[in-house]
């Protein structure tokens, strides 16, 4: 399978009713990298002058603080799944350091104390709910069995169900353990996890879910990041642990994410000024997202240090380049990517879509 990435990224959520409307947006993700074909556009909004102002100033104000103890909690937290995960490095313009564990991986690094990779991914899913009940399904193409060719999409099938009938079968104990664990497999490599880390993460490491919104769809938290910063930006008090920042205008800080899409930036209809009131408003610009947590920032070197999950497979950590203000970098190579190696975390990877840094807050902050 591919990620963003080299495969696709949905967020979307199944059959818990907090995560029900996501799973469309699962299903309707898994079509390849890089969509070209986007969403609709949405009516021009933004914010006023004025507002803007405002919000743009509470985002350098606390871009220029020293990150709260929840955000630590958070970049730390994301450092030891890493580290658990045992996964890739990839150093700035996208040099591949080491190539980790991937999703699909039944094998414990003892040595590390590692636990198996596609368990892990399943630990990320049991933050959102029992994953007898929750959204997670694995794929079957018609004929694939028989014929190596054969294509398609294919159709998914409820993990839930599957293990009913595993469990209910005529198997020895062997023969059933064998079956289950690779139907959890398959599950864990069939559905994009990455919303589903970051959950994991910010949950983990101790913000509550009144003030997160966690979820396997990056939507849900964007949009309510985005309302936040509606509301600020219009002299509102805010509820939620995030606002959604200009990643051009603000320094990036451990505990933040940073957010790209995976649409046409045309068909998308720009970037953080339109993208971002419109989220606010419940409208869908974009909806095929990504979210790495920032996990250091080192503004001597001018490095954001980022990890994120689902990323080539794997729990990554990856730098990105910013300036001598902590803030995103401009992609430094004019040219493009050769063909096997499109915009991403392996080529030109701060040209990439990136349109919103969502700004951990404690309520203290500005």
């Amino acid at each position: 399978m591919t990620c963003q990435h080299l495969r696709t990224h949905p967020p979307g959520c199944g059959r818990v009713p907090a995560l029900a409307a996501g799973i469309l947006l699962a299903i309707a993700t898994l079509t390849g990298p890089w969509l070209l074909t986007g969403p609709a556009r949405a009516e021009p909004q933004g914010f006023t002058g004025a507002e803007r102002g405002r919000l743009d100033r509470l985002c350098r104000t606390t871009g220029a603080m020293a990150p709260s103890p929840a955000a630590l909690a958070i970049a730390g937290t994301a450092v030891r799944e890493h580290d658990a995960f045992g996964g890739h490095v990839i150093g700035p313009g996208g040099t591949m350091i080491r190539f980790g564990a991937v999703e699909a991986d039944a094998l414990r690094d003892e040595a590390a104390g590692r636990g198996v990779p596609w368990r892990q991914v399943l630990r990320y899913w049991e933050t959102l709910g029992p994953l007898t009940e929750g959204p997670l399904q694995a794929r079957r193409i018609q004929r694939l069995t028989e014929d190596s060719g054969a294509n398609g999409a294919g159709d998914l099938v409820p993990l839930t169900d599957l293990l009913a009938r595993l469990r209910g079968a005529s198997l020895t104990e062997a023969e059933r353990d064998a079956l289950v664990q690779s139907a959890l497999r398959a599950a864990a490599v069939d559905i994009p996890w990455s919303a589903a880390f970051v959950s994991h993460v910010v949950v983990t490491a101790g913000v509550s879910r009144i003030r997160f919104q966690a979820s396997m769809a990056h939507l849900d938290f964007v949009g309510e990041a985005a309302r936040r910063s509606r509301d600020e930006a219009q002299g509102l008090s805010p509820g939620a642990f995030y606002r959604a920042c200009d990643p051009r205008l603000t320094p990036l800080r451990p505990g933040d994410l940073l957010c790209l899409h995976r649409h046409d930036p045309a068909a998308a209809g720009g970037g953080y000024a339109a993208l971002v009131p419109a989220l606010a408003t419940g409208s869908r610009p974009v909806w095929n997202l990504h979210c790495d947590v920032v996990v250091a920032a080192d503004r001597r070197r001018r490095l954001a240090t980022l990890i994120g999950g689902n990323v080539l497979q794997s729990v990554t950590r990856r730098e990105l380049r910013t300036d001598g203000r902590g803030i995103l970098g401009r992609a430094r190579r004019a040219g493009a990517c050769p063909q096997e190696r499109r915009i991403g975390p392996l080529c030109q990877p701060e040209a990439a879509p990136w349109f919103v840094v969502l700004q951990a807050t404690d309520p203290s902050d500005p």
